[in-house]
C-alpha cells in the first residue's frame, strides 16, 4: 500500500484533535473530521476543515484496545458530508502505543463494516487516521481501493531530494555549513513558484537559483521594457530591443550559474487556469506581483488549497517607506484581514479595458494604471527577507520558536518589526466560515 494521498491539517486544529484523542491514557477515543478535497490526476489531498469528538454517551464499547461508536453518530457525520461534499476522516487513538501506530485487526474489521455504510449515505472519500503518543498513520478508501495516506501540517512544505546528501556540489559548501546536509537536500527537492518577475521577483529568483532550489516556476506575462532596467536583475538593453519575456531572464540566470535548478516559464497572467494549475503543483509560492488581482488570487489559494504563500510588497509613499513579507497559511490572517487588499482596486482591475477607461474618465476610479515608485536596493531588502523567511521555516536553522506571520521593514529607522495579525472570525477567506480548506469544493480562486 503506497502513500499516494495526503491529509493536510492546520496546526491549531490538529493540536486540539491530538489533545482530545490522547486525553485518556488507558482508553481509546474517537472523533470524525471533515475535509475539503484537492484532486490532481491520481493524487489526492484532503484538507482538514473541522472535526467533532465522539460524545461519551455515544460510545457503545470503550476499552484500551477496542472501541465501538453508535451508528447514529456516524450517520449524522455522513449527512453533513453528503450535504457539503466533504470527505470524512475517521480518527481514533491507540493510547498505549509508544511507537508510530499501525492499524490493528480490530481497526480493519471495524472499517470494513463502517465505510460501506458511510458510502451508502454519502459518496465521498473516507480516510482513517490512528494516533498514538509515538505518531500518526493514515489511509484513504476511495472507489473501493485503499491507499496509504501521509498526514502533514498545513503550512509545512518541502520533501528532501534523496540523492542530494550524496551529491553535494562544492558550490554549496559554505551554505551547507549553515543549513546542514539535510537542509540542502530539502532545497534540492523543493518546488517553488514565483508570481511576478519584476523588481522583487527577479531578486527572489536569483537567490533561489543561488541556494540550489530544485524547481522554480516563474509566472509573468510581460516583456522587458526600458523602464525595467533600473531594477530588473540581469536585464539589459538587448532584452528591451529583442522584446524578451521577463520569464526568460530566470532561465538565463540558472544557465549562466551552471546550477541544477529547473526553470519552468509561464508567460500568462496568474488569473488563468493554465498558470494557476502550475502554481498548485508547487510546495511554496512567492507573490511578487504589483497588482491587486493577482495578489487576491494568491491570497485565496493559500487558504482554500492549503498552499503556503509568501507575499512580498514594497511601499514608497511619504507616509510609509519600506515593505513587508507576509506569511499566508491556515491558522494565520489573510491579506484582507491584514488590510493589504483594497476591494475597489480589485474590482477595477477586473473590469474590461473599455469599461475601465469609461470609469476613469468619469472619475470613479483613479490611479489603477499609475506605475508605483521602485528602488532596486529596497526591492533587494524585501526579497532577501522573504527568501530568508523561507529558509528559516524550511530548515529550522534560525531556531524552532514560532515565527511571526508579518514582517514590516521601515526605511526611516532600518528596523524589521514582527507581528502576527489575527484572522477575522467570519472572514470569507481565512476562517472556517469561508473557503478555508475547501479545495475543489469551492470555485477555483482565479474564477471566483
Amino acid at each position: 500500500m503506497t502513500a499516494e494521498a495526503v491529509l493536510r491539517v492546520p496546526q491549531p486544529l490538529w493540536d486540539a484533535v491530538m489533545a482530545d484523542l490522547l486525553s485518556t491514557a488507558e482508553l481509546e477515543r474517537a472523533a470524525v473530521g471533515f475535509a475539503g478535497i484537492r484532486r490532481s490526476g491520481a493524487a489526492r489531498q484532503l484538507l482538514l476543515r473541522d472535526w467533532m469528538p465522539v460524545p461519551a454517551s455515544e460510545y457503545l464499547v470503550q476499552l484500551g484496545y477496542h472501541l465501538e461508536v453508535s451508528p447514529v453518530f456516524w450517520a449524522r457525520a455522513a449527512k453533513r458530508c453528503r450535504a457539503d461534499g466533504e470527505a470524512m476522516v475517521i480518527m481514533h487513538s491507540h493510547p498505549r502505543d509508544p511507537e508510530r501506530p499501525r492499524f490493528s485487526p480490530s481497526d480493519d474489521s471495524g472499517e470494513r463494516d463502517l465505510i460501506p455504510k458511510v458510502r451508502a449515505r454519502a459518496e465521498v472519500p473516507v480516510a482513517a487516521v490512528v494516533i498514538s503518543p509515538g505518531g500518526v498513520t493514515g489511509r484513504l478508501t476511495e472507489d473501493g481501493a485503499v491507499r496509504g495516506m501521509d498526514v502533514r501540517a498545513a503550512g509545512t512544505f518541502g520533501r528532501p531530494d534523496a540523492t542530494a546528501s550524496h551529491d553535494l556540489d562544492a558550490a554549496f559548501d559554505r551554505q551547507v555549513r549553515a543549513l546542514g546536509k539535510d537542509g540542502q537536500a530539502l532545497l534540492r527537492g523543493l518546488r517553488v513558484g514565483v508570481v511576478g518577475m519584476g523588481g522583487l521577483g527577479s531578486h527572489v529568483v536569483q537567490q533561489l537559483v543561488h541556494i540550489g532550489v530544485g524547481q522554480v516556476t516563474v509566472i509573468d506575462p510581460d516583456h522587458v521594457a526600458v523602464t525595467n532596467l533600473s531594477r530588473l536583475v540581469s536585464a539589459s538593453r538587448w532584452d528591451v530591443w529583442l522584446r524578451r519575456r521577463k520569464t526568460h531572464l530566470a532561465r538565463r540566470m540558472t544557465r549562466r550559474l551552471g546550477g541544477k535548478t529547473r526553470i519552468t516559464e509561464i508567460s500568462e497572467p496568474l488569473a488563468t487556469p493554465a498558470a494557476a494549475d502550475r502554481i498548485l503543483d508547487c510546495d511554496l509560492v512567492f507573490g511578487c506581483t504589483d497588482n491587486q488581482l493577482s495578489r487576491t488570487v494568491l491570497n485565496a489559494i493559500a487558504f482554500q488549497c492549503y498552499l503556503p504563500v509568501l507575499d512580498l510588497g514594497v511601499e514608497l509613499q511619504a507616509a510609509s517607506m519600506g515593505g513587508r513579507v507576509a506569511w499566508l497559511a491556515p491558522g494565520g490572517a489573510c491579506l484582507w484581514c491584514m488590510g493589504v487588499l483594497d476591494p475597489e482596486s480589485v474590482r477595477a482591475e477586473q473590469l474590461p479595458p473599455a469599461l475601465r477607461r469609461d470609469e476613469e474618465a468619469r472619475g470613479y476610479i483613479r490611479g489603477i494604471d499609475e506605475p508605483a515608485p521602485a528602488v532596486v536596493s529596497i526591492n533587494g531588502v524585501i526579497a532577501s527577507l522573504g527568501v530568508t523567511e523561507m529558509l528559516a521555516r524550511l530548515t529550522g536553522f534560525a531556531g524552532t520558536a514560532a515565527r511571526s506571520s508579518l514582517l514590516l521593514y521601515r526605511l526611516a529607522d532600518g528596523v524589521v518589526r514582527r507581528t502576527s495579525p489575527r484572522p477575522g472570525p467570519a472572514c470569507p477567506t481565512c476562517s472556517a466560515a469561508g473557503i478555508l480548506g475547501a479545495g475543489d469544493l469551492a470555485p477555483p480562486p482565479w474564477q471566483a
